[in-house]
């Protein structure tokens, strides 16, 4: 009998004690790793995505979610009907790790710019990644298409060029040609700042502006131009770049003149060639 409650005891002090340490409840959020898509990796309208990623929770998982969304912060102005590419999905995995490889049709009517890529996990507990302590991964990547504005880089004999050369201390000097090939272009903004680019170095969407304040930005207003030359529109402006601002230049980043282009279709694209100094 003594033997019999004191397994009913030890059994009730066992569960009680489960049941009240914070230890054995789960609290932990899943972790994503996201392998693609990259930061600054852009995509063409009516192409698709390749979605590729590792998730894993301490105990069962249970959905992750893809949020794609612009990040234009309003320079469409409202004035022409644009069709930004939006996508919003849920899915279903299981166990304590899973390998995800999904595709993503962008619409063929996508309009080009900046797009925020977000996934979240969720695991049977009901805990879920969050932004505040970076579990949930947000991507910045770009949609381009046949309709935004093209720029052409060249030097002064109209000779295009791979990239600038820059003397410390005195005046840059850079030529080219911004046109919108189907419409009319709105702004334009000119920047000379620090970037990181990927391994892609020829593809003007595979960067990241460094959040350092730019050495020189400007906008300029096209007026419903379809053409404008980057020369004519610097002609009033000096910039020049000193060592200091060299020196500041962190590993992997680059000195580059960056031009973003808007149409008045609400496309937005961003070109770019580097600077360099001996």
């Amino acid at each position: 009998m003594k033997s019999y409650l004191f397994i009913f005891i030890g059994a009730f002090v066992l569960f009680s004690c489960s049941k009240d340490d914070p230890e054995m409840v789960d609290v932990e959020a899943p972790t994503i790793t996201v392998s693609s898509p990259s930061n600054g990796s852009s995509f063409a309208a009516g192409a698709d995505i390749h979605f590729e990623a590792a998730f894993s929770d301490n105990e069962a998982l249970a959905t992750y979610n893809v949020n794609i969304h612009n990040n234009f912060d309003g320079h469409a102005h409202g004035r022409l009907s644009i069709a930004p590419f939006t996508f919003d999905q849920s899915f279903d995995i299981t166990g304590k790790t899973n390998d995800v490889h999904e595709d993503i049709a962008v619409s063929s009517d996508a309009t080009a710019g900046p797009y925020h890529f977000i996934v979240k996990a969720i695991d049977q507990a009901g805990n879920s990644t969050q932004f505040a302590d970076g579990s949930t991964k947000e991507i910045s990547i770009w949609i381009t298409n046949n309709s935004m504005a093209e720029v052409t880089f060249y030097d002064e004999n109209m000779q295009e060029v791979d990239e600038y050369e820059g003397v410390i201390g005195e005046p840059l000097a850079f030529y080219g040609l911004i046109e919108d090939p189907n419409g009319a272009l709105e702004h334009v903004i000119i920047t000379v700042g620090h970037m990181e680019v990927g391994e892609d170095h020829d593809h003007d969407h595979n960067s990241r502006l460094s959040e350092e304040e730019p050495i020189f930005e400007k906008e300029y207003e096209a007026e419903g131009a379809n053409s404008l030359q980057i020369e004519k529109l610097l002609v009033n402006e000096s910039i020049i770049v000193e060592q200091a601002e060299l020196d500041e230049l962190e590993d992997g980043e680059h000195l580059f003149i960056i031009v973003t282009a808007h149409d008045e279709q609400g496309n937005i694209s961003k070109h770019y060639k580097e600077i360099h100094f001996d």
